[in-house]
C-alpha cells in the first residue's frame, strides 16, 4: 500500500523525513519503498536473459534485466505510475544506520507515462548497482500527477544486495553471445567473386549455431543465396548456388541437422535485389548475400 512520511514509522519513513523533508511541505510526500522486514533481491535467469529484482510494496518492481547480446538495463515496473511524466532527480540516500555518508544526486533522468515509467541505460544501470553495493539508497524523486504540490519518491534498498547481486554475476557470464531476435533473419554478405566462407562469416554463423543448441524451439531455417547485377545472369546464378551451399554446409559441419535446412539460389534476379537498380559498387555489396531465417515454434 502507498506509505506517507508523515505516517508510516518504518526506518525508510524516517528517512524519508530527515532527508526530504526540505524538498516539500509536510506531508506532501508519497514514498515507495521496501521495509528492512520484507526488503530483498531476487535473482531469474537462464542463457537467454538474467533479472535482478526487488518489490516495491505499493509500487510495482525495480527490475535490472540483461539480454543475451544487449546492454544491462534497468526500468521500474508499475500498473499504475503515480509520477508525472518529465525530469525525475535521481539521488544516492545513506540508509538511517549510515548517516554519516553524504546524500549524492546522481542526475536527472526521463520520465513517461506508461507501465515502465523509468528506463536508464547501461551506464545509468551500472551506477545504480554500485550504489547498492555501497548499502546506499538509490532514490528517484518527481512531482505526482494526480496534485502539483505533492512529490513521489521511489526507492530501492540495499538489503540483502551483496548476495544476490553475486548469483546475477553468475548468471551473466553463461548468457548467450545473441538473443533471437538479433539472428532471426541474418544476412551473409560477399565480395566480388568471393566463393569461400571468411573468418568473419564463420563467426556469425558460430553464434547462430550457439543460439540453436540453446534453443529447441527452433525447427529449420530458409537459406538464400544471391547475386549482385554485375556480370553474366547464368553464371551469377551458379555463383549464388555456390554461397549459399558453403552457408548450408557449414553449418551441417557444426552440427546443425541437415533436414533442418531448406537452401535455395536465385541468382542476380531483380525482383529479389535489396537495391533493383544498382548505381554504385556500394549498391552491388548491398545484393552479393546469403540470408539465413530461422524458423522458431
Amino acid at each position: 500500500m502507498k506509505k506517507r512520511c508523515k505516517f508510516t514509522l518504518s526506518w525508510l519513513s524516517m528517512l524519508c523525513v530527515t532527508l526530504f523533508a526540505p524538498m516539500a511541505p509536510a506531508g506532501s510526500v508519497s514514498s515507495y519503498y521496501a521495509d528492512i522486514d520484507v526488503a530483498g533481491w531476487q535473482v531469474d535467469g537462464s542463457v537467454f536473459e538474467c533479472l535482478l529484482t526487488q518489490q516495491i510494496p505499493g509500487f510495482g518492481q525495480a527490475v535490472f534485466y540483461h539480454q543475451a547480446g544487449e546492454s544491462l538495463r534497468f526500468y521500474l515496473q508499475t500498473p499504475d505510475s503515480p509520477m508525472q511524466a518529465g525530469r525525475a532527480l535521481l539521488t544516492s540516500q545513506p540508509p538511517v544506520w549510515r548517516q554519516e555518508l553524504a546524500v549524492r544526486d546522481l542526475g536527472y533522468v526521463d520520465v513517461e507515462i506508461s507501465k515502465r515509467p523509468v528506463t536508464l541505460t547501461a551506464q545509468r544501470s551500472r551506477m545504480l548497482m554500485a550504489e547498492l553495493e555501497r548499502g546506499m539508497v538509490p532514490t528517484l524523486m518527481r512531482g505526482a500527477w494526480f496534485n502539483d504540490q505533492e512529490s513521489v519518491h521511489v526507492g530501492l534498498s540495499p538489503v540483502h544486495f551483496g548476495g544476490a547481486y553475486s548469483q546475477y554475476h553468475t548468471c551473466t557470464a553463461s548468457l548467450l553471445p545473441v538473443n533471437f531476435g538479433q539472428i532471426e533473419r541474418s544476412t551473409v554478405f560477399w565480395q566480388t567473386n568471393q566463393q569461400e566462407l571468411d573468418e568473419d562469416m564463420k563467426a556469425q554463423l558460430d553464434n547462430i549455431v550457439t543460439y540453436i543448441e540453446a534453443d529447441p524451439a527452433v525447427y529449420g531455417f530458409e537459406i538464400n543465396g544471391f547475386t549482385d547485377g554485375a556480370g553474366n545472369p547464368r553464371e551469377n546464378f551458379e555463383l549464388s548456388r555456390i554461397r549459399a551451399f558453403a552457408v548450408h554446409q557449414y553449418l551441417v559441419d557444426q552440427g546443425v541437422n541437415e533436414d533442418m535446412l531448406n537452401t535455395r539460389f536465385f541468382g542476380s534476379a531483380p525482383q529479389f535485389r535489396i537495391v533493383e537498380n544498382e548505381r554504385s559498387a556500394a549498391d552491388r555489396d548491398r545484393n552479393r548475400r546469403v540470408t539465413v531465417r530461422l524458423l522458431r515454434e
